[in-house]
């Protein structure tokens, strides 16, 4: 199944620290009353969670945009009854809520337009105060497969104890969207991003300049993450350790013989951003152990 996923930036407010799990209760029950039993909401909240120090008000606001954008995606099915999974967790040093339906979903089109150019202009603007605050409001969808909603916020820490802060990456994918989801992660861990649209372009910026690691996307139009790869391991064979792939499809025997034989690292989308964080913190871990 290809995904697509999209973010944006955002505006400021004052923050005060929020209850996630009640904030999640309490649009639930609402929502429920106003549908009674026309769509199953399912609820799964993590035990112990921290609170944020975000404004309560705005997630709530987010929260039940997200709800309805999934209540109006489910809306006109026919064949089955209409679900929407609210959950949260905490995932590395971020809290996230997760909002979940098995309605229409969206295309890739819809996905650029989902967070700006008018369409949603108050969805857009949630994104933009919660981003402000050092949050994040991203979507994964496709069509037919219904879509992913995830508010994130972070686990407060010091800058200096950020381990992508200072790093130079690349970031390598022909999705337009899934690029600048990259790019933002990445920048708000601290580390300096730039993006290559296709193999061929990163290939041209490897060349003129260093890079602490590249996240690539396994299948490209001009020519696949494997084969810019084996040209990295050509010219620069001391960079091949730095490679982290990420995929939208099903491995067939050859990538599974490639990810075994090199030892690259690799993680499926859709992702979370503290799982990108996490295998990006890996490879450049796995390096400074082996002194590359």
């Amino acid at each position: 199944m290809t995904t697509e996923g999209t973010t944006r930036d955002s505006h400021p407010l004052a923050s005060a620290a929020a209850d996630l799990n009640e904030i999640l209760r309490s649009a639930v029950q609402s929502r429920m009353r106003a549908h009674d039993a026309e769509i199953a909401f399912k609820v799964d909240l993590a035990e112990s969670l921290p609170k944020v120090s975000i404004d309560s008000g705005e997630i709530e606001r987010a929260l039940l945009l997200v709800i309805a954008n999934a209540e109006e995606a489910i809306t006109g099915l026919a064949g089955r009854p209409g679900e929407i999974h609210l959950q949260t967790a905490v995932q590395g040093d971020r809290i996230q809520v997760t909002v979940t339906d098995n309605g229409r979903g969206m295309d890739w089109l819809e996905m650029s337009q989902l967070f700006g150019d008018g369409n949603n202009d108050e969805l857009s603007s949630c994104a933009e105060s919660l981003k402000d605050q050092g949050g994040d409001l991203y979507a994964w969808s496709s069509r037919g497969q219904g879509s992913i909603f995830t508010l994130e916020f972070p686990v407060e820490q010091p800058i200096d104890e950020k381990s992508l802060h200072g790093k130079r990456i690349l970031v390598i994918d022909d999705e337009v969207h899934i690029r600048a989801l990259m790019y933002d992660v990445l920048e708000q861990e601290g580390a300096r991003a730039e993006l290559a649209s296709s193999g061929s372009q990163a290939l041209e910026q490897i060349k003129r300049h260093p890079y602490d690691l590249f996240i690539c996307d396994l299948w490209m139009p001009d020519f696949t993450g494997e084969r810019l790869y084996r040209a990295v391991e050509v010219l620069h064979p001391e960079l091949r350790d730095r490679f982290l792939f990420v995929t939208g499809d099903v491995l067939n025997e050859s990538t599974h013989y490639f990810f075994a034989k090199t030892g690259v690292q690799y993680i499926r989308k859709p992702f979370r951003t503290a799982e990108l964080v996490a295998a990006a913190e890996g490879v450049l871990s796995r390096n400074r152990r082996f002194d590359f």
